[in-house]
């Protein structure tokens, strides 16, 4: 049974009050529905209207397929041109996924060094073939999703010049991190202390006339 007839509700009966609103229209009458819920129906401008305004909604707010995220630390070492690649989950998949994460930086960062002349300032010559990609091996492996802080960790021993062990308890290590980070909040609270600006202090202005 086809519902094509304008006149399906009663004197009366087909009012909304108050109207719906739908962003882009108000909707005051049940037969807009009663349009929309049967086929055969020609639907409006309204219709289209309302429906593609909703459907750009969804299509700017829906959420992103969830993806696996993980944590690797890359260390740049500019006169060998090479980018070492510290992974906690090694394998064969997880390290081809992690190379492939480096590739652009190991194509961009030489033009960028070649734009800023620090190849000048290590007298090296201009070459802007990428740098290599290379996997350290021997890192201690994580078995949990801990891969954050064995970035910190490994970064951390980096800094300091000392090997990174292959036994790593990253138990003793989150405490630790979690120990100091918040006696240093709070020193910095009682003692009315303030982190230094890590942005480079600005030039003077070229003058362009």
């Amino acid at each position: 049974m086809e519902h094509d007839k304008d006149k399906v509700y009663l004197k009366g009966k087909d009012k909304i009050v108050p109207p719906f609103r739908f962003g882009v229209e108000d909707v005051a009458t049940k037969m807009w529905f009663h349009k929309l819920a049967y086929p055969g129906q020609c639907l409006t401008n309204s219709h289209l209207d309302i429906i593609f305004y909703y459907l750009r909604k969804k299509g700017k707010y829906a959420k992103e397929p969830k993806t696996e995220s993980h944590w690797i630390l890359g260390r740049l070492n500019i006169e060998e041109r090479r980018m070492y690649m510290y992974n906690s989950l090694s394998t064969a998949m997880k390290d081809s996924a992690a190379i492939k994460a480096c590739q652009p930086f190991a194509v961009l960062l030489p033009h960028f060094f070649a734009l800023f002349d620090e190849f000048k300032k290590e007298n090296k010559p201009v070459c802007l073939d990428p740098f290599e990609v290379v996997k350290v091996d021997g890192l201690p492996q994580q078995t949990s999703n801990d891969c954050g802080c064995f970035v910190a960790s490994f970064a951390e021993y980096f800094i300091d010049m000392k090997p990174i062990p292959p036994i790593f308890d990253v138990e003793k290590h989150s405490d630790r991190l979690a120990v100091l980070f918040y006696k240093y909040a709070r020193m910095k609270e009682v003692d009315f202390i303030d982190s230094e600006d890590e942005a480079p202090p600005k030039g003077p202005k070229k003058n362009l006339s």
